[in-house]
């Protein structure tokens, strides 16, 4: 029969057992970065393909605006065009998407690591569904408004017919995007190793 010391006694070592297991579920700053850059670029490959798809059977537009529209974005519309393809704001474009890519993803990983704890699929697709969400109105509501409204990725009154795609398609695509990144991090998260008080209760 335990006693209530014997009780007390065991409460410390759930205690530390629960810490140990926690720490060793927690990323590592190298699997942070390796898991959110890969996670935010998955995610961010996955979102382009709507609006590509969209561009491509518009005869009036070309499949690869959307590169085209980020750098017409920040450095002006004569960046841009539905008729040629310019292979440096393509290029330009890429770059500043990758960037913002890889940046959610880390921001997601970070998030879902360190302040919930988030290891499982169904979870993290849960998070992502929110992700995609918040990344849709930071996108649409504070980014874009910097600079001419959001032309040419969006419709605008200051360049009606100069944009990259109507906004269902962007809503959709910025689902896609927080979705998938939610995916890619619980498939691309190591698993937690065993702690040595489970090694020692698995021998036992």
């Amino acid at each position: 029969m335990e006693t209530h010391a014997d009780i007390t006694e065991q409460r410390p070592r759930s205690m530390r057992r629960m810490t140990r297991s926690r720490t060793a579920q927690a990323l590592t700053a190298r699997e942070w970065v390796t898991v959110g850059a890969a996670a935010g670029i998955l995610g961010g490959i996955l979102m382009a393909i709507p609006l590509i798809i969209w561009d491509w059977v518009k005869t009036t537009h070309l499949a690869l605006e959307l590169p085209m529209g980020v750098t017409a974005w920040v450095f002006g519309l004569n960046h841009f065009s539905h008729v040629t393809y310019r292979p440096g704001p393509i290029v330009i474009g890429l770059a500043f998407l990758a960037l913002y890519w890889i940046a959610s993803g880390l921001a997601f990983t970070g998030l879902a690591d360190r302040l919930y704890g988030i290891t499982r699929l169904g979870p993290a697709l849960v998070a992502g569904a929110a992700w995609a969400f918040v990344n849709f109105m930071f996108f649409w509501y504070m980014l874009l408004p910097i600079a001419r409204d959001g032309a040419p990725l969006r419709v605008t009154p200051l360049a009606p017919l100069q944009f990259v795609a109507p906004n269902w398609v962007w809503i959709l695509a910025w689902t896609i995007f927080g979705l998938a990144v939610g995916v890619a991090y619980a498939v691309l998260r190591p698993g937690a190793p065993a702690t040595a008080d489970q090694l020692g209760n698995g021998r036992g």
